[in-house]
């Protein structure tokens, strides 16, 4: 007899660990669940999300020092060399990290990081020609408040038509420092441009800087502890038009 749909189901539909057979009853089941698969197929696409953001980090091998042999030989050492050892470790890895990614100066917060939080979910959804936007064009008023209200920020959602680029909806994200407002917009020859925005645990206030990464640049700043950071598949001279009208509107949307 089959078991019924239950949680562990959907927590693997969610990561694509389901048996085919048990992939086609819960897909039938989802067909009559429109909300719940809505709100499933938006974790599996965050859960996708942060997987880009630290896939180098876990395809890394893992530090010799916390392979199991070294830690058995740790344990057969005296205490006072097991402390000496654990001190070091700490200040190894409070001052460069466990990681060659963080040898390597890979940022991790400020507007650096937040440069490559808008440029990997660029990647996710810009792409995407299905769904790109959890949220039409149509429902500013509903993202706003949505976004808004898990950001403890006010969005604001910037009108780029001057500039050629037609909103075309944008979703919740996230980002190892927290949610995300991500707004997408469609321009001329099929181009994509993007606007990030969450708040700053640090560089709360910081000029715009102009980044690439790949074939995609990116303008990126912070104003009162809200971060902003247009990324799109144009030199970032280009950018610099769009990205100062963003500012623009934002900062008149802050005063109003």
């Amino acid at each position: 007899m089959t078991s019924p749909i239950g949680e562990d189901d959907l927590a693997a539909w969610i990561d694509g660990r389901l048996s085919p057979e048990r992939q086609r009853l819960v897909d039938a089941y989802l067909k009559g669940q429109p909300d719940l698969h809505a709100r499933l197929r938006e974790q599996a696409e965050q859960a996708r999300a942060l997987a880009s953001l630290f896939a180098t980090i876990a395809d890394e091998p893992i530090p010799a020092t916390m392979r199991v042999a070294a830690i058995r030989g740790r344990q057969r050492q005296p205490r006072w060399q097991l402390a000496i050892a654990a001190s070091l470790l700490l200040a190894l890895g409070f001052g460069g990290g466990w990681s060659s990614a963080r040898w390597s100066g890979e940022p991790r917060a400020g507007i650096a990081a937040l440069a490559n939080e808008a440029s990997d979910n660029f990647r996710v959804y810009a792409a995407d020609r299905i769904r790109p936007a959890e949220i039409g064009p149509d429902q500013r008023a509903m993202l706003i408040r949505w976004t808004s209200a898990r950001l403890g920020e006010r969005v604001t959602i910037p009108d780029l038509s001057t500039a050629g680029y037609r909103y075309g909806g944008g979703r919740l994200v996230a980002t190892p420092h927290g949610p995300a407002a991500l707004l997408l917009y469609d321009g001329p020859q099929a181009s994509k441009l993007a606007v990030l925005t969450r708040p700053m645990q640090i560089d709360k206030i910081a000029s715009m800087t102009s980044t690439s990464s790949g074939t995609l640049g990116r303008v990126t700043w912070a104003v009162d502890g809200i971060g902003y950071s247009v990324v799109g598949e144009r030199p970032t001279a280009e950018l610099h038009p769009i990205a100062d009208e963003v500012r623009r509107q934002a900062d008149a949307a802050l005063v109003s």
